[in-house]
């Protein structure tokens, strides 16, 4: 890597001074600066104020290059923010790797779970701050369409998302996006924390679409970042019985610290490999079955002939014909997991135990309050879940510890 020339309107002490603390929470009493009194420079100020905009664009395969960018000027109902932290995500990661199903033909800056300072508004801004900090939210939406008007922003007809191409993301020390995609942080939470909203808000996504959790058995297949919240939620949601299956050891070892009422398992890395052939896939829903089914013994479900609800949450094959023979009759099976277009699907399991079959995609209105509020509640915690935290500076170290899976979740930090 070589460097290159809304809704919950709480009060927050702002804090972008050196030397202070990263966030307002146990020690925002020891600072004297209140919002009003905290002054921020005017545009042509900010990029010395700040340091410049130094940004994290990626060139090529595992290539990074750290260019200073020039400052962008907030206009209408955009705001300009002080980006301090961002998490990375496994699109970061496949766009890193060139396994994206968007291959890139320009330089791109990735980057969608972020957190940051507001440092000036848009003339038209009229619901956040200078000062205030917040979580960014990377949908971007029409806002026009019938789903839109609905709250369903996911299934925008016109839908753009931040670090899809050819939309750049927030991998840079100063980012301009629109008031609508800002959502105030109260204090207490931290930057580490506050980057990782994005994903616990597509957990409460999967969690609605799931429905009622109380007093169920839970399954969540696939034990990365995702999969990890899910049954966070699920568990502050008051489920029964939780079960948390992956192919990687060490995931499942790192689940029993994160969730320790969860029962674990270990699926056999030995199913064999899909194909065309009927009779390879016989042989992998065989597999898979007979696993299915010695998990639900092991859990104590075999009187109910399987679990209530099974979350889907890694997208590979194997995963999706086991959860679905996890399922009791009438059970319901949310797919979260984005693997290959096409996937072998056990439909006899579906018609002859009646199941009800969801997909969850991103998120929806609210769901960014509702993963604040669960931070800001104690009922998820994750701080735990940040297990390596990296500067900007080091970004290409970052994604090759996520891509060895060294890490649960990798959290660029951009303080420097």
């Amino acid at each position: 890597m070589s460097p290159m020339p809304n809704a919950l309107n709480i009060p927050i002490v702002p804090d972008v001074c050196e030397g202070a603390p990263s966030h307002p929470g146990k020690d925002a009493a020891k600072r004297t600066t209140t919002k009003e009194e905290h002054h921020f420079p005017p545009e042509q100020d900010v990029c010395e104020a700040t340091g410049g905009n130094l940004t994290a664009v990626l060139t090529g395969f595992k290539t990074f290059v750290l260019e200073d960018r020039p400052v962008p000027v907030p206009k209408g109902d955009e705001i300009l923010v002080r980006v301090m932290a961002t998490g990375i995500c496994g699109t970061d990661l496949n766009f890193y790797l060139a396994k994206g199903m968007r291959p890139l033909s320009k330089p791109h800056v990735l980057g969608h779970e972020s957190c940051g300072v507001v440092l000036d508004v848009g003339p038209q801004v009229r619901n956040i701050k200078r000062g205030e900090h917040v979580a960014i939210e990377p949908a971007l939406p029409c806002r026009v369409c019938r789903y839109c008007k609905q709250g369903q922003w996911n299934y925008c007809v016109h839908d753009g998302y931040m670090a899809t191409p050819p939309t750049d993301g927030t991998m840079s020390r100063l980012f301009v996006c629109s008031e609508h995609n800002a959502v105030p942080l109260p204090e207490g939470i931290s930057w580490e924390e506050s980057g990782c909203i994005q994903p616990l808000a597509v957990a409460v996504q999967i969690a609605r679409r799931a429905g009622a959790l109380a007093h169920q058995s839970v399954a969540v297949v696939g034990c990365g970042p995702l999969g990890l919240l899910t049954l966070a939620l699920a568990r502050a949601h008051g489920a029964r019985t939780l079960v948390a299956i992956d192919i990687n050891a060490s995931r499942v070892e790192f689940v029993k610290k994160y969730i320790p009422t969860a029962k674990t398992f270990v699926m056999p890395t030995h199913a064999p490999t899909p194909s065309p052939n009927a009779a390879s896939a016989e042989q992998l829903q065989a597999h898979c079955m007979s696993f299915a089914q010695s998990v639900v013994r092991e859990v104590g479900a075999a009187h109910a002939h399987g679990l209530d609800v099974v979350v889907e949450a890694s997208g590979a094959e194997s995963a999706i014909v086991t959860g679905m023979h996890l399922l009791r009759h009438g059970g319901t099976y949310v797919q979260a997991g984005l693997g290959r277009p096409l996937t072998l699907f056990p439909t006899f399991a579906l018609a002859d135990k009646e199941l009800t079959i969801r997909g969850s995609l991103r998120y929806t209105a609210g769901c960014f309050e509702d993963a604040i509020h669960l931070v800001e509640s104690g009922a998820v915690d994750l701080k735990m879940l940040v297990t390596r935290t990296v500067p900007m500076s080091h970004v290409e170290e970052a994604f090759d510890a996520f891509a060895r899976g060294d890490e649960i979740k990798v959290v660029i930090m951009n303080q420097e």
